[in-house]
């Protein structure tokens, strides 16, 4: 190979691998800097886990002797009880039999001094010429003290009086030392811990599982309060939000972007006795509530739109939620608050878009009407609901399935049909961006009333 005149290969080979050499540093600078950001991420959990068992070491110690300083308060107390009632037993049963033993001595003291004091008339008589004091003799003849003479009072045997002794139990002590012994547990985790917490509109869905397999929790209860907790605190005010079997439940009437704390435990089956908390975990919804659209005629809004009332002006139309904020795989209920004169095509519905406001008996669209048939799609089941009534609560969950049906759930008044509802694949293209279907397996929905006469009232959450 020819070089042209005055190329240094050495140098050229020399230029280049420094370059490899700056590259190779540029490179590596380049991994360490994104190595330092990702461990500087990691500092703040690390020490909040490490706050977390120091604060939860403190708070058990301190759990511990205010419960076994209790505990020797509650034992001393009962002790002293104790001792005192036996103490006044063994005074009891002394003074009842001191009693009868006191009225024979008193007997036999006062026969003694009578006897004496015959023993000192008799012998004054004696020796003062008895025979010259006929009358003194009569008189002391008819002494009363005499007839008392024969009268000789009978004193118990002693095994007929009591002899009091105690009886109390020489393995107390053992007992004791036995069942203090086996009071207490530690534990690392509560047996129940807050595994996830998914984002609704204006609500928070909680999900918690059991961590010990040794447990069999019958029921669970969650609490929640506002504002950021990392630890269990005693000063802080928890609301019960849930007591029963399930493990979600979805806490609703959340304000957005505000952070809510959330703690779950668990108790077995026939027990009364609550386990410890979980580790609070705090969360927002950034979701808004579900709202009903404003602004028309025929139908007035209130309660932050969350409620709509169906006004005596305008034709009979749909009215739609403010978006198709409903996600499928979620729930939605719609409570209803008063009710008018009800017509067959009166309802709430499920749809994917809100272009039609004619009906919600239609394509691509669940419908239950106010006398409990249900329309998939434009056609009616065989299976019906209770009728929706004043004070009726209309719950709908759904779930998304491989398939990309839609499986639907509506429960009236604990009666529920289920069915699987196939949306039309014939949308285009705005309508299925709607939905989140391009490329994403959320499906955004509309909801929506239909009601003919006035004073319908309905509120979603």
């Amino acid at each position: 190979m020819a070089f042209s005149q005055g190329f240094d290969v050495d140098d050229f080979l020399e230029s280049k691998m420094t370059q490899e050499l700056i590259q190779n540093l540029i490179d590596v600078m380049d991994i360490a800097h994104n190595q330092r950001a990702e461990l500087t991420e990691l500092l703040p959990p690390l020490q909040e886990a490490q706050d977390q068992i120091r604060y939860s070491k403190t708070e058990s110690c301190q759990n511990l002797t205010d419960y076994f300083d209790k505990v020797k308060e509650n034992v001393i107390e009962n002790i002293n009880k104790r001792l005192s009632h036996l103490l006044s037993k063994v005074e009891s049963i002394a003074n009842e039999a001191l009693e009868p033993l006191r009225q024979c001595e008193d007997v036999i003291n006062q026969s003694l001094a009578a006897a004496a004091r015959i023993m000192q008339d008799g012998k004054a008589l004696l020796n003062n010429n008895p025979a010259d004091n006929i009358e003194g003799l009569v008189k002391f003849k008819d002494n009363p003290d005499i007839k008392a003479l024969s009268s000789i009072p009978e004193v118990p045997s002693l095994p007929d009086v009591p002899y009091i002794t105690i009886e109390v139990s020489s393995e107390l002590d053992e007992k004791l030392a036995e069942f203090i012994s086996q009071e207490g547990r530690i534990l690392e985790r509560a047996p129940v811990q807050i595994i996830d917490i998914i984002e609704r509109p204006g609500g928070l869905t909680v999900k918690w599982s059991e961590i010990d397999e040794e447990i069999e929790p019958g029921d669970f209860c969650l609490e929640f309060t506002s504002g950021s907790i990392k630890f269990d605190s005693k000063s802080v005010t928890f609301h019960s939000s849930y007591k029963g079997p399930a493990t979600s439940h979805t806490v609703r009437h959340l304000r957005t972007n505000m952070p809510y704390s959330f703690r779950v435990r668990c108790r077995c089956e026939n027990s009364n006795k609550w386990s410890a908390w979980s580790v609070p975990r705090v969360a927002m919804t950034t979701i808004p509530h579900y709202e009903w659209s404003m602004g028309n005629l025929e139908y007035d809004t209130s309660n932050e739109n969350k409620t709509a009332t169906r006004t005596n002006e305008g034709e009979t139309k749909v009215l739609y939620s403010s978006s198709n904020s409903y996600l499928a795989g979620g729930c939605v209920t719609f409570r209803l608050l008063d009710a008018g004169e009800s017509s067959p095509l009166d309802g709430v519905g499920l749809s994917i878009d809100n272009q039609d406001t004619t009906t919600l008996q239609r394509e691509n669209a669940v419908f239950l009407t106010t006398r409990g048939c249900v329309f998939v799609n434009g056609q009616e089941m065989k299976n019906k609901l209770p009728d929706l009534t004043k004070g009726t609560k209309l719950n709908v969950e759904t779930e998304v399935l491989s398939s990309g049906k839609i499986r639907v759930s509506l429960e009236v008044q604990d009666k529920a049909v289920t069915f699987d509802w196939k949306i039309n694949e014939e949308l285009n293209i705005t309508q299925l961006a709607g939905m989140g279907m391009g490329g994403s397996s959320d499906k955004q929905l509309y909801f929506g009333i239909i009601f003919s006469h006035e004073d319908w009232k309905i509120g979603v959450e």
